[in-house]
């Protein structure tokens, strides 16, 4: 699903709507943005509104079912994690063209409420942090790790109740730190190049040769997905806790991806950012969180 796919240019480019024709059970609503791995929309069903993640699929031989076995094994898991909201529904060949991926439709993000009015206030800005902590807890007891934990991946409701969503287990643990096309493929959904990703998870591309290493167009992605590379590295919870840590920084982003790669490289210290978070206790938090991987590095 990595480079096999990123670097073929699709035969016809299609609309997200497109992709509905051959669903039944849900009526498109609208287009809530695409990436090149994902295209997502809003549709209608008789329980309510959900998400929908499309998926091209422009190479027959990926996995798809293995990533959706993978998908129904963590629903169970998260069953009574009351701040998690896995993907209730996968489907690996909705359709001859894609793959989609259900939720239910939360309007809110945490991105969307720390920007919206009214803005929240400090015991809120605790409540929420407290959640995050909390369904992260929730997801690494039952044996879940994110591994794509951001402000876009937790919904906060119109009662301020915290959902981290959208886990991707399908996604690379281990990205090559010379080639930025892998994080912008996977990662860079909101393409603000904001990195929560935690810094070991950059490594050597050297580590992702392929037969396609004969190429050497920045943009063409090193992970392959559909080869063992994939299962090479093990999510870590400490790597889900780092970029957990990175939400709570009133809305500035801490790193970017050139800053996260200086940071790993000890080039780097957020301090204008930390020093901006407001509650004492939290800056000490992430501090805390920040400083111990900046050991691990130097």
């Amino acid at each position: 699903m990595g480079n096999q796919l990123a670097g073929i240019a699709p035969s016809q480019i299609l609309s997200v709507e497109s992709y509905f024709s051959d669903i039944h059970d849900f009526e498109y609503d609208k287009s809530l943005g695409s990436t090149r791995f994902f295209k997502v929309a809003r549709a209608k069903h008789r329980e309510g509104l959900v998400v929908v993640k499309v998926f091209a699929i422009q190479d027959p031989t990926l996995p798809l079912t293995s990533y959706k076995q993978e998908l129904e094994e963590l629903k169970i898991r998260l069953h009574s994690a009351q701040n998690c909201l896995p993907f209730q529904k996968a489907a690996e060949k909705a359709s001859e063209k894609a793959a989609m991926l259900f939720r239910q439709y939360v309007r809110d993000n945490l991105y969307d409420r720390i920007s919206t009015r009214p803005f929240l206030n400090n015991i809120e800005k605790r409540w929420i942090a407290f959640q995050i902590l909390t369904a992260v807890d929730q997801a690494h007891k039952s044996g879940v790790r994110h591994g794509d934990i951001k402000t876009e991946n937790v919904m906060v409701t119109s009662w301020n109740w915290v959902l981290l969503t959208d886990f991707a287990s399908f996604k690379p643990t281990y990205l090559p730190e010379d080639n930025p096309a892998d994080f912008n493929y996977f990662f860079d959904t909101s393409r603000r190049r904001t990195c929560y990703i935690a810094p070991e998870r950059f490594v050597d591309g050297g580590m992702f040769a392929t037969e396609l290493e004969y190429m050497r167009d920045v943009s063409t992605p090193l992970v392959d997905l559909n080869s063992n590379q994939r299962t090479r590295g093990e999510l870590k919870r400490a790597m889900d806790i780092f970029s957990a840590a990175e939400l709570f920084t009133e809305g500035v982003p801490l790193f970017d991806l050139s800053q996260l790669l200086a940071y790993r490289n000890g080039h780097f210290f957020p301090e204008q950012v930390l020093n901006k978070i407001e509650d004492h206790s939290i800056r000490e938090l992430v501090t805390m969180i920040s400083l111990r991987h900046m050991r691990f590095y130097l």
